[in-house]
């Protein structure tokens, strides 16, 4: 069998193939060198823009488990946060479901006596990144006085 006979041996699939690969190359070159795939550059001013960016000003709120060790109790109407309000910054549609952030929960019944705790925030927002942010919290508890094996009320 010779050159020839090898080359014209299936030559209409062969030409077929060829046509084929060369339509696919000047397919995939246009698609690379257009915009579509292309990154576009955007500054941060322009990606606040389009999701619509802002702040948000949200109290924080004091978490508590368990209760009081026997003959303590904790004064939660002088519980302190500091800062008590937090400004918070996201997409809109992110922050208008945020009303307030939530402490770490604190376990009353490690404590008897006032204690400063210094405790890391969240939120139910799976979006919204609270890592680092803390806030001090005074838990102001005292001893109850005792009268008779009952707590004096007043």
């Amino acid at each position: 069998m010779s050159w020839g006979d090898k080359l014209l041996n299936n030559f209409w699939p062969k030409v077929i193939a060829l046509v084929l690969a060369v339509a696919t190359w000047f397919y995939v070159f246009d698609m690379v060198n257009t915009d579509s795939f292309s990154q576009k550059k955007e500054t941060v001013a322009d990606a606040m823009h389009r999701l619509d960016f802002t702040d948000k000003e949200v109290s924080v709120e004091a978490v508590f488990t368990g209760k009081s060790p026997s003959g303590y109790r904790v004064l939660f109407n002088k519980v302190k946060v500091d800062p008590s309000r937090i400004s918070i910054f996201g997409p809109k549609v992110v922050l208008k479901d945020i009303d307030d952030l939530r402490t770490d929960k604190v376990d009353l019944g490690e404590y008897t006596r006032s204690v400063k705790l210094t405790l890391g925030l969240h939120s139910d927002s799976r979006i919204l990144q609270l890592k680092d942010k803390t806030v001090d919290v005074y838990i102001p508890i005292e001893k109850v006085p005792v009268g008779n094996g009952k707590p004096k009320e007043k």
